[in-house]
């Protein structure tokens, strides 16, 4: 379908203002332009745990809950491009997410690239979820109810992450909801080439900060970098994936939720037409974006909440019935 109107105006927008140059950016004007957008939520609670140097879990109670009450949680990696800092500007997104699940949403903050590139973020993923999952009690969190939530640069770091987890045995994620993710560094995918340009992830911009994320010298066929190359997708955590139309990464993201499903993992994936990579950005200006948190949400609350779904396994993730 066409682009959303309203995407297409702030398309046009960002390019009048710029943005096909962002890679000739000097990386603190690019932290500055790609400042996190507000939103009017009520402020859910919150405690921050610094759990080494460096590394800070902001752990959100959603505001009908007493921070002492012990629920679900859902650890969130935001999309930094592995490069912003999203702690402080993402307090109104994680508290929509607290509110709207009913749970706990402990963001992950892990340090950023250049300074600590590949594998310092995955590290630090890694060692914070572990860590959640030996302190749950003093998290108020529900041990046998913990998901992970992750979108864009997030997204990548946690298909990684349940990939690494299942290969040492340890069992702490129920359920994983992927936004977005780049999963394959290496593949020519067909949508890398048709929205390469003037989609807001240029191919000069994602080269740019594959440059900031990892040496020159990082194979980016590694599993750890390009999870899709897995050779095993079994017993990974049931997923939830969502794409966008326009969006270069979205292909990798489709072949990813497919491969959940030829390993027998349960998943369900909703390509949202009209949409642009990143989109729930625009959670305040773009229905599409606001449909899709809801879309995820609900089935991450039916999970958790013992409701049984509708939704079955399917040859092709993407039936025409999950099309946004």
């Amino acid at each position: 379908m066409p682009l959303d109107p309203t995407i297409k105006r702030l398309l046009a927008k960002a390019y009048l203002n710029g943005f096909g140059d962002i890679h000739h950016f000097t990386l603190e004007q690019v932290r500055r332009y790609l400042s996190h957008p507000k939103i009017k939520v009520a402020q859910a609670s919150f405690q921050d745990f610094t759990i080494q140097s460096g590394l800070t879990l902001r752990c959100y109670t959603p505001t009908q809950f007493s921070p002492d009450t012990m629920l679900p949680a859902v650890i969130y990696l935001s999309a930094t491009a592995f490069v912003l800092d999203r702690l402080d500007p993402s307090n109104d997104y994680c508290s929509l997410l607290a509110n709207n699940l009913g749970m706990k949403v402990i963001h992950l903050s892990h340090r950023l690239a250049p300074e600590h590139k590949f594998p310092g973020y995955l590290n630090d993923a890694l060692t914070s979820i572990k860590w959640i999952d030996a302190n749950a009690r003093a998290l108020k969190i529900e041990k046998e109810k913990i998901a992970i939530w992750g979108e864009s640069s997030g997204g990548s770091i946690v298909a990684t992450c349940t990939h690494v987890l299942r290969d040492e045995g340890i069992d702490i994620i129920k359920h994983q909801t992927l936004f977005y993710p780049m999963v394959d560094l290496v593949s020519p995918f067909p949508s890398k080439e048709t929205y390469a340009k003037g989609y807001m992830l240029d191919k000069p911009f994602l080269e740019y900060l594959d440059n900031l994320g990892s040496e020159p010298t990082q194979d980016r066929s590694s599993i750890l970098i390009s999870p899709l190359l897995s050779p095993s997708f079994e017993n990974l955590p049931p997923a939830t994936m969502i794409t966008a139309e326009y969006d270069p990464l979205r292909d990798e993201a489709e072949r990813y939720a497919q491969k959940l499903n030829a390993a027998n993992v349960p998943v369900v994936a909703k390509r949202f037409d009209g949409m642009i990579h990143g989109f729930m950005r625009f959670y305040t200006k773009v229905q599409g974006a606001r449909e899709a948190l809801d879309f995820a949400c609900g089935k991450l609350k039916r999970i958790f909440n013992g409701i049984p779904s509708r939704d079955t396994p399917h040859p092709n993730p993407l039936p025409q019935g999950e099309r946004g």
